[in-house]
């Protein structure tokens, strides 16, 4: 199973012509594997897989899979609209080196739990092996995963973790219970991270984490030694960061205008998406100074 810890789910990297740069992605990627994170996270939404063609995700998987060389995890997120679609992503993880597969709800279409149950069963084959974590993201998607069909394929073997980006620690706490030891339950925002890792969840599938992996890794080590308090502190600390990204404008315009701020490339958008203007990148860089003297 992946292991315990901080996994950024990375931006996408573009040309000044808006061309996928998986070079400058896996660079990126990088830099985070040597601040101390656990694993990472490719073509999630933050790595907007909703605008790249299905030859541009399995592009940056390769790239990326380069720049980690084993050193960490690698999950691909292999979602689409289509079961055909996703199964193609999920066998070529597989032939990649991914680590594990996660895939959100089928979106678009809101389908039921039966065709939930089919869709996941029929991407755990074609994974050939590889764990396979469900991801929850309302917001975007539109739909959830229940409970209890979580708690089924977890029993059956055919999903071993999810990923929740609702924001909604009740829920997540209700997965951690409803399902057998050893489910690896991921929080999809910053704020959740510690509070799930001090319920038994596996980690934190982090946004945030692309502009300030340290900070996201002292949280996971605060926890592991038994501090939880600290731990709770530094999310505080956070705050300020997290409400600067969010006021930048269209996800992942904050998360960009961020890792900019140490390599220009990142500033570079994909239409309709707008980039940050320049006062919000101001305001990141601001509390991005403000999140240092907590890390001392």
């Amino acid at each position: 199973m992946l292991r315990r810890g901080v996994y950024p789910a990375l931006i996408t990297f573009y040309d000044a012509r808006e061309r996928v740069d998986p070079e400058a992605t896996a660079a990126h990627a990088a830099r985070l594997v040597d601040a101390g994170v656990d694993g990472l996270v490719v073509s999630g939404s933050t790595g907007e897989f909703h605008l790249l063609s299905l030859d541009e995700r399995r592009a940056l998987l390769e790239a990326i899979a380069g720049a980690a060389n084993g050193r960490v995890s690698l999950t691909a997120h292999v979602g689409a609209p289509t079961t055909r679609a996703t199964c193609e992503l999920a066998e070529h993880a597989a032939e990649a080196g991914a680590s594990a597969v996660l895939v959100v709800t089928p979106y678009y279409n809101r389908i039921g739990a039966d065709e939930q149950r089919t869709y996941l069963r029929a991407v755990a084959q074609a994974a050939g092996g590889l764990p396979v974590l469900a991801y929850t993201m309302p917001a975007m998607a539109g739909d959830r995963y229940p409970v209890d069909l979580l708690a089924e394929l977890a029993r059956d073997g055919v999903v071993q973790g999810v990923k929740e980006s609702g924001d909604e620690l009740s829920r997540l706490l209700s997965i951690i219970d409803a399902t057998p030891e050893g489910f690896a339950a991921f929080a999809g925002s910053a704020p959740l991270f510690a509070p799930c890792l001090l319920a038994g969840g596996q980690g934190g599938v982090l946004a945030l984490a692309n502009v300030a992996p340290e900070a996201c890794v002292a949280i996971g080590a605060a926890v592991e030694r038994g501090d939880g308090a600290h731990a709770m502190q530094l999310t505080r600390a956070l705050t300020g960061l997290q409400q600067a990204i969010r006021a930048a404008g269209s996800a992942p315009a904050g998360y960009r205008a961020g890792v900019a701020l140490q390599d220009p490339r990142a500033a570079h958008v994909r239409a309709p998406l707008f980039a940050a203007p320049d006062a919000a990148r101001e305001r990141i860089a601001r509390a991005l100074e403000a999140l240092t003297p907590a890390l001392a």
